[in-house]
């Protein structure tokens, strides 16, 4: 979308986000002051490098990810959690591709590029739209570059992980024990003793709140902020201003004829013999020969259906449906676009394997006419126009802010832009310039701090900015009055919970054996309800059907009341009924599916256990001090 102006700013930028990003606190190592930068190394394993960028790279992405499950504010409790998790997938990432690395897994550029343009969601009208494309991951603030590098690590990972499911091997006794275990039905009760019902019992002393915060002094910490100003030009801001006449978009319709043709599609079917762990190469060149005898006699569809190694197209008989050029790998779209209808290809060779490809129908690609497209012709020439000037005015904006060091104002004189500001803007979220990981790191910088500096130019969708901190201000510790009812409702609360249980230990010991909870609970005037789940039901919260499944196969002339806690509640679980599940009533699809399952799951703890082995043997430094304030992210 904005690639001439990414590659117009590509030296400076790079230049002064590689040499000037630095973080702001700085702590004495005997009588030496250092400040980490972002190519600090923090964590190495086996020799290789992960970087403080990086770092917080990984980190800033797993903050996004749960501010979008919990909202913009992150629980101080759960940084720590956040920031070892960080650390956890960085070292297994760096095992796992140094392994796949040593041990040729890899996915070809072609075959990501086919699932991209294979996906709907990227597609306009049924055909694969770059623009679509580039502008979708932009507004998430990812590059196209990023992307297909993440996918391309995930798809060879997910190679490594079909390996360990594809070779584990389940016997007949696996097989029954895992489908009575995860079909497992359990029927009871649960009485329900809520915790806000006993909150009028609770009296605080008043010492227990100070002395609470005096203890708990990190978790009534303020976020670190700074207060930004900013330039900013936007894509259809420019476009506003562009003017063109009729002459010119259709001269622009001229010059660009051969680009107004519609493709050309083909329909076609094929039978794939996979090449894999089971099948060399000769192999499957033996069997597509083989293959290709008998179509001499046997229908196309139905040896497809039979032998293709092509679970997506099998079932329909091998039929592909329509495709435009390069929508398949480059030796299967060359075959195809040589062939005539209904002739049948020699076998092709791919990445997949060995496929025979038969041309079942074709549209041949026509000269659009100018009145036909003029609409998208205008937009598209329109965007055209309005990139080059949006172009224009960043290279300007750029020199000028670089100019002006540490001050906008000027620029935005001569620029006639407004100057926007926002104030308390965290390394966690809440303002825009939390899309972007890389700006977000640079106006937290010690150049950005103590000095002012002008950022570079960033890309935030379709704007382009610059920006400058104005205010800085550290963490400190919120005044006790400013918290104290939050504290006062917590320890409420606690104590609440508490007093809850106590009482649920109560009414265990008034519990007869084999007697009803809806008895005993309408003599003590509490909430009751029955169930009947089978393992990885929905009707309860998933940690209250844990906790109903959590005991050994039950006895139920001996069964024991089961307590678990959640949130504000506490629960007594009493099972009354258990079943196993049954292999008998499976249908054959039923238990190819629980195979598969299965198959997953151990080929998971597998993997698993390999990371495992692979870390317990790997040569791993973590810099002693990466989660505290001094790398402060």
């Amino acid at each position: 979308m904005l690639e001439a102006i990414r590659q117009g700013f590509t030296g400076w930028i790079a230049f002064l986000v590689i040499g000037l990003i630095a973080l702001t606190l700085v702590i004495s190592f005997g009588n030496m002051d250092q400040t980490p930068i972002e190519d600090d190394v923090v964590i190495t394993v086996n020799g290789n490098e992960i970087t403080l960028f990086e770092y917080r790279e990984e980190y800033s992405n797993k903050i996004a990810e749960f501010q979008e499950m919990l909202g913009d504010e992150i629980p101080d409790i759960l940084e720590s959690t956040i920031k070892e998790s960080t650390t956890n997938d960085l070292i297994l990432r760096s095992l796992l591709l140094d392994y796949m690395s040593a041990n040729g897994y890899r996915v070809s550029p072609e075959y990501v590029a086919e699932l991209i343009r294979g996906n709907e969601g990227l597609q306009i009208g049924g055909v694969f739209d770059r623009e679509n494309y580039q502008a979708i991951l932009a507004s998430q603030g990812i590059t196209i570059e990023k992307f297909e590098s993440d996918l391309r690590l995930q798809l060879e990972i997910n190679q490594l992980r079909r390996g360990f499911i594809d070779t584990s091997f389940i016997t007949p006794s696996e097989f029954r024990d895992f489908i009575e275990l995860q079909l497992q039905q359990r029927s009871g009760e649960i009485i329900t003793i809520n915790a806000e019902t006993f909150s009028d019992q609770v009296t605080l002393e008043a010492s227990q709140p100070i002395e609470y915060y005096e203890s708990n002094l990190d978790l009534f910490q303020t976020n670190e902020e700074v207060d930004v100003e900013y330039l900013s030009i936007s894509l259809d801001d420019v476009a506003q201003t562009v003017d063109y006449t009729d002459d010119d978009l259709r001269n622009y319709y001229e010059d660009n004829l051969e680009r107004f043709v519609s493709n050309e599609e083909r329909k076609s079917s094929h039978i794939l013999v996979a090449i894999d762990e089971d099948t060399s190469e000769e192999e499957a060149l033996s069997l597509i020969m083989d293959i290709k005898s008998r179509l001499e006699t046997e229908n196309f569809e139905d040896l497809a259906k039979e032998l293709s190694d092509d679970p997506g197209s099998a079932e329909f008989g091998g039929d592909l449906g329509w495709a435009e050029p390069g929508l398949f790998v480059p030796e299967f779209d060359k075959m195809l676009f040589s062939l005539e209808i209904g002739q049948m290809s020699e076998p092709v060779q791919t990445q997949f394997g060995f496929h025979l490809i038969r041309l079942d129908d074709l549209k041949e690609g026509q000269q659009q006419e100018f009145d036909e497209i003029s609409q998208e012709l205008d937009i598209e020439y329109s965007r055209l126009l309005a990139e080059d000037k949006l172009f224009e005015k960043a290279d300007t904006l750029a020199d000028l802010s670089l100019q002006a060091f540490n001050e906008l104002s000027s620029v935005a004189n001569k620029l006639d832009l407004t100057l926007n500001r926002i104030d308390g803007v965290t390394r966690n979220g809440g303002s825009i310039f939390n899309q972007d990981p890389e700006l977000v790191s640079n106006l937290f910088s010690q150049n950005s701090i103590e000095a002012s500096e002008n950022t570079p130019l960033f890309e935030l969708g379709e704007s382009i900015l610059v920006a400058r901190v104005i205010a800085h201000r550290l963490p400190e510790t919120k005044d006790f009055l400013s918290v104290e009812t939050q504290i006062s409702d917590y320890l409420i609360d606690q104590e609440s919970l508490e007093l809850a249980s106590s009482y649920a230990d109560t009414v265990k010991q008034q519990i007869e054996p084999n007697g009803s909870f809806k008895d005993l609970a309408e003599k003590l005037n509490l909430e009751v309800s029955t169930f009947d789940l089978i393992r990885g039901d929905t009707g309860f919260s998933s940690g209250l059907v844990e906790a109903i499944f959590s005991s050994s196969t039950p006895d139920i002339e001996q069964t024991k009341t089961l307590s678990y806690i959640e949130a504000d509640k506490v629960f007594l679980i009493k099972i009354n009924g258990y079943e196993a599940g049954k292999l008998e009533v499976f249908s054959d699809e039923e238990r190819n599916s629980a195979k598969l399952q299965l198959s997953e799951q151990i080929g998971s703890r597998e993997l698993n256990a390999f990371a495992e082995y692979l870390r317990d043997n790997a040569e791993i430094y973590i810099e002693p001090n990466l989660y505290d304030d001094l790398y402060d992210l």
